[in-house]
């Protein structure tokens, strides 16, 4: 997705010299998570556990379906996704009672002989390891922290690790860290890559496409400092860099040049394809990205731009096939559009809410249906034809037709003056 420039820094230095070239082919949107994973220790090798990272997979493996947000098919009236779930009283009795592991339900449980007792029950087919059963004791020793679903805990800011003999390998924050993590493991950087190798892996990362011979060239004649952070700003500033960031997004964005059902027909929605890759070439701010594919067209005096940005909400699957109900395909037009919303902004999995409250994000059926409404009163119709063009539709033009009418404009006003100057030099005379 489109970042601030101090983000493209980041790219132009994680894609470096020094790392393993699965991670140069990372997405710029994912870099940060990169990074962050690398200052999240193991389980093992940490002495606090992380609830979303060590707890809470095994929790919504095991039991948050019998015992998550859906009320409806809890067990036991027991919540296991938040605290006050978790510490709840239960005739005398509390799944979990932070820093006391004789006393919590949970560890009982877990650990049980008698096949009546044990959870999870053998009969849903699921069993803790042995290895997770220690995470979970652990972590009720520590006290039991929660945490808010990852998607709702904000970002936090974290010190760049200190390391030790390592300084030649260091040199930017992001080395820190990937060094930081390599010692504690017992791993070292993998050696440094030579000029050619480095080229092709930015080239491939930023633009989808191997570096031109006559680009290698260039780079390994420039023998000056900062040669690596000028061969990337040259690719960053081409069209192709917007491309080949655009078609990350288009996938979460499920767009396609075909409605997807029935003859699968080709539709026309290119001018929203084309106004992704311009909206990352000038590296668009990220609320403007967001706000301009959800309600662009709410935007008081929107342009032509900020509607056909709105193009996010019509790239679902569409059809035209006879017999199909319009009332059913109205319903699903807006539960896909409500699902990829959340599930492209959110990171949440919000579908299952549409038949239940969430097993395992925090989603009610109530909530999920709180943000259909607002898709349900969409414009387009239950049928799309069939039709290159469904409406609603809008007239637009590429750059490159704009730029050609003005050409044109320009000669028709050049001939339309010389036609009225040859006339002006005219004498009538009526026959």
């Amino acid at each position: 997705m489109p970042v601030p420039n101090s983000h493209r820094f980041s790219l132009r230095t994680a894609i470096a010299t020094r790392y393993p070239s699965h991670l140069v082919r990372l997405s710029l949107g994912l870099l940060s998570v990169i990074v962050a994973c690398f200052d999240q220790p193991t389980a093992q090798a940490k002495e606090t556990l992380d609830f979303n990272r060590d707890i809470r997979p095994i929790l919504s493996n095991n039991c948050f379906a019998c015992h998550g947000m859906d009320a409806k098919h809890r067990k036991a009236d027991l919540r296991l996704d938040t605290l006050e779930g978790a510490t709840a009283d239960h005739e005398g009795a509390r799944a979990v009672v932070p820093g006391k592991l004789s006393s919590s339900e949970l560890w009982s449980r877990i650990t049980s002989t008698d096949v009546d007792a044990l959870m999870p029950p053998p009969d849903s087919h699921k069993k803790l390891s042995d290895k997770e059963k220690q995470i979970l004791k652990r972590w009720i020793e520590q006290g039991a922290p929660y945490q808010k679903h990852w998607a709702f805990e904000p970002p936090e800011v974290r010190p760049v690790p200190e390391v030790n003999g390592a300084a030649s390998h260091v040199r930017n924050p992001i080395d820190a860290f990937i060094v930081e993590r390599l010692q504690r493991d017992g791993l070292s950087m993998s050696p440094e890559a030579d000029k050619e190798t480095l080229i092709r892996r930015v080239s491939f990362a930023l633009t989808g496409l191997p570096p031109k011979i006559a680009e290698v060239d260039a780079f390994l004649a420039d023998e000056a400092p900062q040669s690596y952070e000028r061969m990337v700003d040259r690719y960053l500033s081409t069209d192709f860099y917007g491309e080949e960031m655009a078609r990350h997004w288009l996938d979460v964005a499920r767009y396609a040049d075909t409605h997807g059902l029935h003859l699968d027909n080709e539709r026309q929605t290119w001018a929203y394809r084309d106004w992704v890759v311009d909206a990352y070439n000038r590296n668009q701010p990220f609320d403007q990205f967001t706000i301009e594919q959800i309600a662009g067209d709410l935007i008081p005096n929107s342009t032509p731009d900020q509607v056909v940005a709105t193009g996010f909400n019509r790239c679902n699957i569409t059809t035209g096939e006879g017999g199909a109900i319009d009332a059913e395909y109205r319903f699903r037009y807006a539960v896909d559009r409500t699902s990829t919303t959340v599930q492209a902004w959110m990171g949440l999995t919000a579908g299952c809410a549409q038949c239940h409250d969430h097993k395992f994000d925090p989603i009610s059926q109530k909530e999920f249906y709180s943000l259909y409404a607002f898709f349900n009163s969409a414009a387009d119709p239950a049928m799309d034809g069939n039709a290159l063009l469904t409406q609603p539709v809008m007239k637009v033009e590429s750059a490159q037709v704009k730029r050609q009418r003005g050409a044109l404009d320009e000669k028709i006003a050049e001939k339309q003056q010389q036609l009225d100057e040859e006339a002006a030099t005219v004498q009538y005379t009526d026959p």
